[in-house]
Parts: C-alpha cells; sequence; structure tokens
C-alpha cells in the first residue's frame, strides 16, 4: 500500500475514461400543467388540492400529482411519516413534478423520530432488495425552495431557504434517499441538524442492472450541521452538484465510519462552486472523499473549502480534475491519494461487506469500465490551478 501526501499532483496519463468538460446548462424552467396547494392548518385530503379548497397532508399530495404538476405547499410545519414520503408518479423531461414552497412562505419539515426510517423524502427501486423497501420509479422530480425573509427555526439557526428539513441534533433522521431514480432536481433547501442532506446510492450487488441514482442536479442548497458520514453522498453518475453550502458545525458525530463535507462514489459528476467548510467544528470531517474504484472521471472546480483535516482524499478513483479551486487547508498536506496492491478493503474497495455498488465483471455492466480491472489504484488525476491560502 502508498499514500501519497501532496500539495498538487501533476497531470499522468491513463487508458481508463477521462474527465471531460460538459457544458453546465440548468434544465429550463417547466410550464406547470395543473397547480395543486397543501395546507397543514386549513386543508382536508378529501378536498380537490386547489388553492382554496387545498388538501392537508404531503402525502396525500405527492401520492396523486402527476407529469406536469406543481405542488405548491403552505407555510408552516409537517412531521415526516415512516419511512418517507414518495412520489408515486413519474414526471417527464418536459413535464417534471415540481414540489415548492408557496412564494414568502417558509415549509418546516421536522423529522419526527430519531431515526434513519424517518427521513423526508424517498425514492428506491432496487430489483434486489427486498418488496417492501421498494417505490414506483419516479424520475423528473423537482424539490425547489424559493426563498423567504430570514426566519428564526426552533433551534434558533437562521434560514432563509423556503423548504427546511430539521432534525434532532445529534440523532439519525436525514433529508433524502434515493437508489434507482434519475433526474431529480433539489434546490433551494436548508438541511438543518440531519444524518445526511442528500444520500443517493448504487443497489448493484454484482449485476448488470442499472440501479444508479443518475443525472440529479442539486444547487443552492445548505447543509448546517450534520451527524453521520457526510453531508452530501452521491454514488450515482452524471450529476451536478453546484452552489451549496456544506457546513458541519457540530462536534457531534455518530457513525462507525470516516467522515466528510462530501463523498462522490461515481462517475462524471461535476462540483463546482460550492463552499465547504467544518465552520468550527472539532470533528474529525475532511473535505472531498472520491471513494473506491468507482469514483472516476468527476469534475470539481470554482469550490471553495475551509477549516478541514485534509482537502481532497482520492481511494482508488482514476481520471479525476480538481482544478481553480480556492483552499484553506488545516495542514500542508492537505491531498491524500491512496494505492494498494492486491487488497479489498476501505478506503479503496470493500468488497467484503458493501456488495451494493459492486457491478458484474460483465462488459455489459453500465459501470464495467469504471470498476475493473479492480487494482485499487488511483490513477490519471490531474490537480491544477488551486489557490491555496
Amino acid at each position: 500500500m502508498s499514500i501519497l501526501f501532496l500539495t498538487f499532483l501533476a497531470s499522468c496519463s491513463s487508458a481508463l475514461p477521462a474527465a471531460t468538460d460538459p457544458t453546465s446548462t440548468p434544465p429550463p424552467t417547466p410550464i406547470p400543467r395543473d397547480v395543486y396547494y397543501v395546507d397543514g392548518e386549513l386543508g382536508s385530503d378529501s378536498n380537490p388540492g386547489t388553492k382554496s379548497q387545498p388538501w392537508q397532508s404531503i402525502d396525500k399530495a405527492v401520492n396523486t400529482v402527476a407529469a406536469g404538476d406543481l405542488l405548491y405547499v403552505r407555510g408552516g410545519e409537517y412531521k415526516t411519516i415512516f419511512a418517507g414520503w414518495d412520489f408515486r408518479n413519474s414526471g417527464t423531461k418536459t413535464q417534471p413534478i415540481t414540489l415548492s414552497n408557496y412564494p414568502g412562505e417558509q415549509v418546516v419539515i421536522s423529522i419526527s423520530q430519531s431515526s434513519l426510517d424517518y427521513r423526508a423524502f424517498r425514492c428506491w427501486t432496487a430489483p434486489t432488495d427486498p418488496a417492501s423497501w421498494q417505490t414506483p420509479k419516479a424520475d423528473y422530480i423537482r424539490i425547489v425552495g424559493t426563498d423567504v425573509s430570514a426566519r428564526v427555526l426552533s433551534n434558533g439557526i437562521t434560514s432563509r431557504k423556503g423548504i427546511v428539513i430539521q432534525g434532532v441534533k445529534g440523532e439519525q433522521g436525514m433529508g433524502i434517499e434515493a437508489a434507482g431514480c434519475d433526474n431529480w432536481e433539489v434546490s433551494g433547501l436548508d438541511f438543518v441538524d440531519v444524518a445526511y442532506g442528500i444520500f443517493t446510492k448504487k443497489r448493484n450487488f454484482r449485476t448488470t442492472q442499472d440501479n444508479s441514482p443518475d443525472n440529479w442536479y442539486v444547487h443552492n442548497n445548505r447543509v448546517y450541521s450534520f451527524y453521520r458520514e457526510s453531508g452530501m453522498q452521491f454514488n450515482g453518475n452524471y450529476n451536478r452538484i453546484e452552489n451549496n453550502e456544506i457546513y458541519k458545525v457540530s462536534n457531534d458525530l455518530n457513525t462507525p465510519y470516516g467522515c466528510q463535507l462530501l463523498n462522490l462514489n461515481g462517475n462524471n459528476n461535476i462540483v463546482k462552486g460550492n463552499i465547504l467548510s467544518r465552520l468550527g467544528s472539532s470533528a474529525n470531517c475532511g473535505g472531498i472523499l472520491l471513494e473506491w474504484d468507482l469514483a472516476d472521471a468527476n469534475i470539481i472546480e470554482q469550490n471553495t473549502i475551509s477549516d478541514v483535516p485534509w482537502i481532497l482524499s482520492i481511494a482508488g478513483g482514476d481520471n479525476n480534475i480538481f482544478r481553480n479551486n480556492i483552499l484553506y487547508p488545516n495542514d500542508k498536506n492537505w491531498l491524500e491519494v491512496y494505492n494498494y496492491d492486491n487488497y479489498s478493503g476501505w478506503p479503496c474497495n470493500e468488497e467484503t461487506d458493501s456488495q451494493a455498488d459492486i457491478p458484474a465483471n460483465d462488459p455489459s455492466a453500465p459501470d464495467y469500465k469504471y470498476y475493473y480491472p479492480h487494482d485499487c489504484h488511483s490513477e490519471g488525476n490531474q490537480v491544477y490551478d488551486n489557490i491555496v491560502r
């Protein structure tokens, strides 16, 4: 095994798939087909969901809305349900389903129990998992908060986001969890006192199926105090993570694993314009982790990363680009590059206990060319033109 601690890494060649420079173009704002409303105080689920006769629960709403619909949630507090809310229908590329706060009103989604089972939103389509875990495959979903005037939450934190997902300090409730659901947009949310803000997961289990949550557009959100491994983690591919703020804040950490502000375990993702910091926390949480052989061909640029024991850790990922970032490292050895020979274990690959991410050893598997040959080497990565202060 070799571990390199570097302040920069020169470009080197590799025959593996390389990162490209895709154009980061936001999708156009869709024109809604129908508009529905939820009001937790004045509504009833027997109503038709109109502005004058709104539904009462988010559960009723997400079970009903269909492609092209816009759902406005009126201001107030809404408590999560067991397993989390799941959309029963899917949108389309031109007619997504949109959930938003009513303009000028703040929606606070309170995680009602201190358990990972009481997340806010969930989408889970993975045939390898039990039937009781499954939800409909809801693609093209938009959860979009619009800013409001500054409000002080019940825990004393000030928020200007239109949608707040608020957990309990030090506990296990999470914001959004997904597997196998594609083309979600999540923006304008505050994730406060959560286990994770967003966690998207592959469920491959050595099959040739495509159970990866891909093409997510996650932007302009804030994670303010999290308690598990990552503020946000994306195990899927071709996602755009842009202009978010991820802060550890609390000293509390409730995880058997390592900790980082952002974790990527997929390929061809763009991470751009984000602000990452522990913000004074003493928890041993690093910056960005590129985890396993699957973390390939990602572009990480124009981010500001500060107050972390390490900035970037590459644990088996290949052909990633890390450039034009502004860095405030706590240690001059801010870059970690791991290389292992004949080894299967964390941090490079944990094949014994973590089968879910591993594709079949078959060229028809979508992630085959990124995982095989399984050598646990970090190759072809480029780190350049970063400003270290």
